[in-house]
């Protein structure tokens, strides 16, 4: 065990990487986190993030590229796909966003891939935003991945990763009997928490592991300094010293999450 938390923690001896067994996805939708400040606060981040995923898709793919997004969430990554004329739809769990998907003529399925999807579709790319640390059963995703993708096509993976700043300061606030900050790390106090935490090195093993060789990588922006306030208030759990706190870390932080980031996107392509 590496961490005793909400739930408890363990780490590979041999590769370092992090998963919890016990924490699940809870269906009830009900927890600490404050979906309309969330959205305030990610709304832009996330659509800046997208434009760059877009450029490095473009880069390694064939034009007319037809992809699907696993837990598109708030439906930023296929408006952003749409405003490109890149054809993408979604498999979304919560049914909270269909009004949103039908207003803003988005493709998404209600459902959990792989199982609610037809196994006869393939795609050119399958894309994760910040969304296979929550689930589980990797290999088996990576199994569908591939079994869903056309010949070389297009795997995209955006995860927090563990050699970022805010996760290193978190695992040294453990060390002296802190436990908040990790909590906050692996989500537990969500509906959908982490469920794993990689780091590069290990993401890069396992993809190879399952026949995708990397062919881009790059860093995304883990915060913007104008919408913080709002993205430390999406935590209904925090109280009004510790947001303090929190904004003050992060402003003093910001210049050196750019050299630290905490948020990586990976491209990789079926072999």
């Amino acid at each position: 065990m590496k961490y005793r938390l909400k739930f408890n923690v363990f780490q590979c001896p041999e590769c370092d990487f992090q998963y919890c067994p016990d924490a699940t996805f809870n269906k009830s939708f009900v927890s600490d986190l404050n979906e309309t400040t969330r959205e305030k606060a990610l709304i832009n981040l996330r659509k800046e993030n997208f434009h760059r995923i877009l450029t490095s898709i473009k880069q390694h793919s064939q034009l007319h590229q037809h992809g699907l997004e696993v837990g598109p969430g708030y439906g930023w990554f296929l408006e952003v796909c749409k405003d490109n004329n890149i054809r993408c739809e979604g498999i979304e769990p919560e049914t909270r966003f269909n009004e949103r998907y039908q207003k803003e003529g988005l493709s998404v399925d209600n459902g959990f891939f792989p199982q609610d999807i037809s196994s006869s579709k393939k795609y050119d790319f399958i894309a994760y935003n910040d969304v296979i640390e929550h689930l589980p059963e990797l290999k088996e995703i990576m199994k569908a991945n591939y079994a869903m993708l056309h010949e070389n096509g297009l795997l995209i993976i955006n995860v927090p990763i563990q050699e970022g700043l805010i996760y290193f300061i978190s695992r040294l606030a453990y060390r002296f009997g802190i436990k908040s900050l990790l909590n906050r790390m692996w989500q537990f106090n969500f509906h959908s928490p982490h469920l794993s935490y990689f780091n590069k090195q290990t993401l890069l093993k396992f993809s190879k592991e399952n026949n995708f060789k990397l062919e881009d990588s790059f860093p995304l922006k883990t915060i913007n300094l104008s919408e913080i306030s709002d993205r430390i208030k999406q935590d209904n759990n925090q109280g009004v010293l510790m947001r303090i706190i929190t904004k003050v870390g992060a402003v003093v932080l910001f210049p050196f999450l750019q050299l630290f980031p905490d948020t990586y996107c990976f491209v990789f392509r079926k072999v």
